[in-house]
């Protein structure tokens, strides 16, 4: 879909759906985005080195992370 120049309406679907589950996932008005793309980018990266000690590192450290209490 990223590289298909024809898919302009197929993407705009997927952006809303993008934004949709960022909002879900949001515990104020600017962290779904973040949240959701570090989410994503640590299931690649873990899918990515799957059977190795590194890949439930990213994990464990990922998850720590993100339900750490935030900090003002």
């Amino acid at each position: 879909m990223a590289r298909e120049p024809t898919a302009g309406e197929l993407r705009e679907t997927y952006a809303a759906g993008v934004r949709e589950f960022a909002a879900w996932m949001s515990t104020d008005a600017d962290d779904g985005l973040p949240v959701m793309a570090t989410l994503v980018g640590a299931i690649l990266l873990a899918r990515a080195t799957a059977g190795t000690e590194l890949s439930e590192k990213i994990l464990e450290s990922t998850h720590k992370a993100l339900t750490a209490p935030h900090r003002p």
